[in-house]
């Protein structure tokens, strides 16, 4: 099977990704003033595009050989 991802958005909010990611308010707000993270800064606002999100977590995940052929369908849903 196919890891896929679902959200309901294009754009995500930094809460989005504390939430998906499940670390603190201040890391979110860090990740975000990353050079390689994708993100859009409206006036005040931070947007991360969501395609682009995904793409920079499956770039940024590392996965033991051994469980390198263990693909599993995971639904995530943000609204």
């Amino acid at each position: 099977m196919k890891k896929e991802l679902a959200f309901e958005k294009s754009y995500l909010t930094v809460a989005d990704v504390k939430s998906y990611l499940c670390i603190s308010t201040s890391a979110a707000y860090e990740l975000t003033h990353r050079k390689d993270f994708p993100v859009c800064r409206l006036g005040s606002s931070i947007r991360i595009p969501t395609q682009l999100f995904l793409a920079w977590v499956e770039k940024h995940t590392r996965v033991p050989a051994d469980l390198a052929p263990v693909q599993k369908e995971v639904a995530f849903h943000v609204g």
